[in-house]
């Protein structure tokens, strides 16, 4: 059975005229395209063209297969259409991420304006689980904290995110300008209340302190304010704590570029929501979001 690129050859030698003309608009060789032809009229087992020297002219059975391959190339275009309307219309879309930064609401807000009407939901995990879910097509897209190596996948680097402490005031490490994990290591501390990336980090670069881990963001931000602990910021979730002193980490886990991964076969589909995303971060900075809107993951 012929195939649908071998009737848009055949309609654009049509609007052509001639078989070089529509090799160079079609960017193939002139007997690439010839052998295209040839090869569709033996599966339609019908000439379609009177060849001469210089050029081809249409049969008057080739201006009937003209007709019908227009209504084809139509067909195609309209069931190309529908069954992305019918996606958008039918399935809910999962956004991951390896951590719930500002970016990660900023993707969901360009996703809802693109796919509009359609449940688009978020979820945060470490970066394997994460590329597990758009490998195999549960996850739409997903923010990983590193390149993703698999090659099914296309490549977006973004923001760079940096993590700071909230250091007490009155603590001996508030003076520094810079503070390391090793120098933090044994305090008590209490870390960002969501899973994800910079959580896993503390977990793993802090093994002697105690992290108070709180059960959400209310019982976080009630813990911070009033205690004299020490706790973590970024440029992406900030917080401006009284009496608390913000100090870079000088740790080179304490910055991460995110990638944001979707797989190649959906390139067109979320071409116009990758472009915004790459766009977004260009003019950008990340700015704190609300807690209610943390509250979603």
């Amino acid at each position: 059975m012929f195939e649908l690129h071998q009737i848009e050859q055949f309609l654009a030698v049509v609007d052509c005229g001639t078989v070089s003309k529509a090799a160079e608009k079609l960017n193939i060789t002139q007997p690439a395209l010839s052998r295209s032809l040839q090869n569709l009229e033996y599966e339609l087992k019908t000439p379609l063209f009177t060849r001469t020297k210089n050029k081809v002219i249409l049969t008057e059975t080739g201006n009937f297969a003209a007709s019908y391959a227009r209504k084809l190339i139509s067909f195609s275009e309209e069931m190309q259409k529908e069954i992305q309307n019918f996606y958008r219309t039918h399935t809910k879309i999962l956004i991951a991420s390896c951590a719930p930064c500002d970016l990660l609401y900023e993707i969901q807000k360009i996703v809802k304006e693109n796919f509009a009407g359609e449940a688009c939901e978020l979820l945060v995990e470490n970066d394997e689980e994460i590329l597990k879910k758009v490998l195999d097509g549960s996850s739409a897209m997903a923010l990983f904290s590193k390149a993703p190596a698999d090659k099914a996948l296309l490549d977006f680097p973004l923001k760079t995110e940096h993590l700071f402490a909230l250091i007490p005031e009155n603590h001996p490490l508030a003076s520094r300008k810079k503070v390391s994990f090793s120098e933090i290591n044994g305090e008590a501390v209490v870390p960002f209340p969501l899973k994800g990336y910079w959580t896993s980090l503390l977990e793993k670069k802090l093994p002697d302190s105690q992290l108070l881990y709180q059960a959400n963001i209310q019982a976080f931000d009630k813990v911070i304010n009033s205690s004299n602990l020490i706790c973590f910021a970024s440029d992406m979730l900030p917080n401006e704590l009284p009496h608390h002193k913000l100090v870079p980490l000088v740790d080179a886990e304490a910055t991460i570029t995110y990638h944001l991964g979707i797989l190649k076969t959906n390139r067109e589909l979320f071409k116009g929501v990758t472009n915004q995303i790459v766009e977004f971060t260009k003019c950008k900075t990340g700015r704190g979001k609300s807690k209610e809107a943390r509250n979603e993951i």
